[in-house]
């Protein structure tokens, strides 16, 4: 599924007259590769080239996190750098040719500015207008994972009843409905 994703966004980034996506962690990262990565002051970047394959960049640290996630599991070049390189040169000598990029709409300030810095005569555009169509779209599996997931939440929502009671605090409840929406199968 993730591999079609790319594949599509790569088409979509073109379309748009994208010469790259810069995605980093959050629902765009999630959503292309299934890597949940967790944002920190350290880049982690999937650089998605109209041109050339895809390449995951992250801290050398987080390598093993990025190869057991699903990503590992693409035909996704993973490059990992060290503490003493620049991450943000890396992605840059990566992308020699292009003229236009497109930064994921969440990615940190911070990062989106040493891009611009790496890049001067690069033009960054923001990645949502492509990647909000391809994700707007859902597969038949996406709807059954939906629907499924509905009906796990409709299942908590259906035992309130059960918590909500004089004198329990707000904790209580809360660490309840969390307790019931992990036992019905939803991460979080």
């Amino acid at each position: 599924m993730t591999a079609d994703r790319l594949s599509r966004a790569r088409s979509a980034a073109a379309e748009a007259g994208v010469d790259a996506l810069l995605v980093t962690p959050g629902p765009d990262l999630r959503y292309l590769t299934g890597y949940d990565a967790i944002a920190l002051e350290r880049l982690t970047c999937l650089v998605l080239p109209t041109g050339a394959d895809p390449l995951l960049v992250v801290p050398a640290l987080e390598r093993p996190a990025a190869e057991a996630s699903p990503a590992g599991d693409l035909e996704l070049e993973i490059v990992d750098w060290q503490e003493t390189d620049d991450p943000v040169e890396l992605v840059s000598k990566m992308l020699p040719t292009a003229r236009r990029v497109a930064v994921d709409d969440h990615m940190w300030a911070e990062k989106v500015l040493r891009f611009r810095a790496a890049m001067p005569d690069v033009e960054q555009v923001v990645a949502g207008p492509v990647l909000r169509e391809l994700r707007m779209l859902k597969s038949p599996e996406e709807i059954d994972a939906l629907r499924e997931a509905a009906a796990a939440i409709d299942r908590v929502h259906a035992r309130m009843g059960d918590w909500l009671r004089v004198g329990r605090s707000e904790r209580e409840v809360g660490r309840d409905i969390a307790d019931a929406i992990i036992a019905e199968g939803h991460v979080r």
